[in-house]
């Protein structure tokens, strides 16, 4: 039985044993259309009704953020010691964590303008950002340059290597320097437009974060300088116990912003059990004054420790504990990880627990809202994925938060209404369940969770109260128990059959206590990489089990070959699964880049077999430009995004309030894919245009190229436009006649992949004069395929919209009449 209760209800019983209930399912499910696995196949009525093959997409980064995907915002160098000044005007206005706010010339831009920030100290950085978001589009500096100083009287010009002026934020990008002053001067001019900054930001990204700038240190044992070589194999260790009082220190040679410290030892051997059993973590600007950002106890084989963001030169891990190990240290390494974690970390430090759930809560009403169910339902699929962070549910200290359930009903029932199940997806779990930003946490093998008792017992904590709530709700189609599970991800550290008999055997722990619940609902185990990754179900004996699989080839993301030969492979492959360990498979996750057929003939593939599927994901912020215009249904929102320890609670806000969906542009194509197989299509069978009568013209031509070599079916042959690409290069055909087009594909040579076009238009004409725009875009790999709503045309032209190096090189356009 379905054990929600009202919501007013809930107001009254806040522990976590009570928090478990709200609102009946919606109307748009019932008793017999509640899921069971049958075999290899699910089945409505509890198993043994209709087949159902759940197809679907999933809402990414709503109730779990990836910076990549949502605007969960990105760190800057903290400013505490930070003053500003100008050639004019208030400059402290351009660092108060306001963009309402602004330091601005008060006077038309003439050159020689400048404004200076002392950082306070000696630091590392590699960007600088200028947002002018909230004031006139032309208070943007015209031409400006970058200087650097480390005592403020000799100053040294950045040479920049990429400028962008996108969403109303200006960013220089250049090679990490080191210094304490920058100062930025405009160098061009405007009749009428003032300078005007609205927030000076400056950021150490990745590649600021040199080891051969460091200098190791320690209380004793052997040479610390082990600990930072970049080889596992060699370590610093104490050659004694552990007891308190032993240290190592990192002197990182300027001041930097941090968030992580990471202690590695080698995989399976003794230096997997030297962790420290007990630390503290503090950071100095001098080496001489500390003050401490972390405490607690080191995991086997690596040590992952994460704090709100701090700036500091020097790093200090003091080893607290006793223990018959000794301390060892394979590698040590700081960074500052934009993650789901460290944004918590930050918000609560910031602004309480108050004032950071006020901000997620901006993100949350603005990500998703009801037009979205809408949305989504008009796609045709029959269920949704749905991600969350364990965050939405606890606090980071593990207590439960006051209200985690309403979102999460919200979307269940809205969808229900709509006729769709969800899939509750634990996406995230604390101490990060793989060593990447989509498990929430960044981290080395293993990451956190998997060291942590305590971290598991919340975990099983989460799926009971889940089991308790949703017990007999039709509209849930299952619980998926831990989104990408991954001890090891490095190809010289891989998982062994210990590692994986670990992460099975705590499936088990998590199944047993689901079932005690909840006998009835599927439950989702997540094959990661493969079913090698997780013990076949007989071992525990589960029941009602479907294995997930996310297949990606990020890698090759420009190659439609290896795209195509992923779902070969897979789809080649899924016969065997079914018959054993023979339960269903779910596809939880792909995203095939944009190749129109390979997403079809696997959709079609899947359905074949009666599986399931969801597409990853519903939306995201990038662009086309960011490789991401096929990552969402909707994506391409450009808007900047927060700066987690810089910008003040109202700005925080506001800039997430700018991401509701009606602010994207929707993936034509991708939408009609995934519609077109929604209903259950299991066929993809694309028929050829045939090519008699044919005649191709060119805006140009060279070499030994000829417009005929892009439409003759021959390999060896081709078209080329004999000049560096630049925009207004065109290729025509004309059919002869008029013919229906459905899809069609650009294929350069294989020998010169690199001859893409860098961005293009598709349009057809019936007559040669007027054309219609059917597609554009950026070029993506050698082969694209471009699927349309079916139509009627003579001529087809491609126009080469970029700029780049390269020829642009065609073997052959292919059109197809349906697919």
């Amino acid at each position: 039985m379905d054990h929600r209760w009202q919501a007013a209800a809930l107001a009254a019983v806040l522990t976590a044993a009570t928090l478990v209930t709200t609102a009946q399912p919606a109307a748009a499910f019932d008793s017999t259309d509640f899921l069971k696995v049958s075999g290899s196949v699910l089945k409505k009525d509890a198993g043994t009704g209709a087949t159902v093959g759940l197809r679907g997409t999933n809402l990414g980064g709503w109730l779990a953020a990836e910076d990549w995907m949502s605007p969960l915002g990105e760190f800057a160098l903290d400013r505490t010691g930070w003053a500003a000044t100008a050639s004019a005007g208030d400059a402290a206005l351009a660092i108060d964590g306001d963009d309402t706010t602004r330091w601005t010339t008060s006077a038309p831009q003439s050159g020689g303008e400048w404004l200076r920030v002392d950082l306070g100290a000696v630091s590392r950085f590699d960007r600088i950002a200028v947002n002018h978001t909230d004031f006139a589009a032309g208070d943007v500096a015209r031409a400006f340059t970058v200087e650097v100083s480390s005592n403020g009287t000799t100053w040294t010009g950045v040479p920049i290597s990429a400028r962008n002026g996108a969403s109303q934020v200006t960013t220089a990008t250049f090679a990490p320097v080191t210094a304490r002053h920058i100062r930025v001067t405009q160098t061009g001019s405007s009749a009428v437009d003032w300078w005007s900054v609205g927030e000076f930001n400056v950021f150490n990204d990745a590649a600021s974060f040199n080891p051969a700038q460091w200098t190791a240190t320690a209380s004793g044992g052997t040479a610390a300088a082990a600990m930072i070589d970049g080889n596992l194999a060699s370590r610093w260790t104490t050659n004694a116990d552990q007891a308190s009082g032993e240290w190592v220190r990192l002197d990182l040679g300027a001041r930097m912003t941090i968030n992580h410290v990471a202690l590695d030892t080698q995989k399976n051997t003794t230096s997997e059990n030297d962790f420290p059993r007990a630390y503290t973590v503090r950071l100095s600007d001098d080496g001489s004054t500390w003050r401490q950002v972390a405490t607690g106890t080191g995991t086997v084989k690596a040590t992952n420790i994460s704090f709100p963001a701090a700036a500091g030169r020097y790093i200090r891990i003091d080893q607290t504990g006793t223990g018959d190990k000794w301390w060892s240290i394979g590698e040590m390494s700081v960074a500052l990880n934009n993650d789901d974690y460290g944004l918590q970390l930050t918000l609560d430090q910031r602004f309480g627990a108050a004032g950071a759930q006020e901000i997620r809560d901006a993100h949350q009403d603005a990500w998703i809202t009801e037009t979205d169910f809408d949305r989504i339902a008009a796609l045709g699929v029959n269920y949704v994925r749905l991600p969350i962070g364990w965050m939405t549910l606890l606090d980071t200290d593990g207590t439960w938060k006051a209200d985690p359930w309403t979102r999460i009903d919200w979307a269940v029932d809205r969808l229900a209404d709509r006729g769709i199940y969800t899939l509750l997806d634990l996406h995230t779990v604390p101490g990060g369940g793989c060593p990447w930003a989509s498990c929430g946490r960044i981290g080395i093998d293993p990451n956190g969770f998997w060291g942590s008792a305590t971290y598991q017992d919340w975990v099983q904590d989460i799926w009971e109260a889940i089991a308790t709530r949703y017990e007999g709700d039709p509209a849930v189609a299952g619980y998926d128990l831990i989104n990408e599970p991954l001890l090891y991800s490095r190809s010289e550290e891989a998982e062994d059959a210990d590692d994986v008999a670990v992460k099975s055997a705590y499936y088990d722990r998590l199944y047993d206590a689901v079932r005690a619940i909840d006998p009835d609902h599927v439950i989702v185990m997540g094959a990661f990489f493969g079913y090698d990754r997780i013990a076949p179900p007989s071992t525990y004996g589960w029941t009602n089990v479907v294995y997930e699989l996310h297949p990606y080839d990020m890698p090759n993301a420009k190659d439609w070959a290896a795209q195509n030969q992923l779902v070969t492979n897979h789809l080649a492959g899924l016969p065997g699964l079914l018959a054993s360990p023979g339960v269903p498979v779910l596809y939880g996750e792909y995203a095939l880049y944009s190749y129109d057929d390979v997403w079809a003939r696997w959709m079609a593939g899947i359905n074949a077999r009666q599986q399931s599927w969801s597409s990853w994901t519903y939306k995201v912020r990038g662009s086309d430009a960011d490789g991401q215009r096929y990552w969402g249904v909707y994506y391409d929102r450009p808007a900047p995004v927060p700066v987690i320890n810089s910008d003040g609670s109202a700005t925080f806000t506001e800039k997430l309030q700018r991401f509701d969906t009606g602010t994207f542009t929707r993936n034509d194509r991708l939408a009609a894919t995934i519609t077109k197989y929604a209903g259950g299509l299991s066929t993809f069978t694309p028929v050829a245009v045939g090519r008699a009568g044919w005649t191709a013209t060119a805006s140009s031509t060279g070499g030994s190229g000829t417009p005929a070599g892009g439409i003759d079916g021959n390999g060896s042959t081709r078209w080329n436009s004999g000049a560096d690409q630049v925009p207004g290069q065109w290729y025509r055909i004309d059919m002869g006649s008029p013919r229906t087009i459905a899809m069609v594909i650009l294929q350069t040579p294989v020998a010169i992949k690199d001859d893409y076009p860098r961005g293009y238009e598709l349009q057809f004409s019936l007559d040669g004069n007027a054309w219609t725009t059917v597609d554009a875009g950026l070029g993506f790999g050698w082969k694209q395929t471009i699927s349309v709503s079916p139509q009627t045309a003579r001529y087809v032209r491609f126009t080469q919209t970029g700029t780049g190096d390269k020829w642009w090189s065609i073997d052959e356009i292919t059109m197809y009449s349906s697919y």
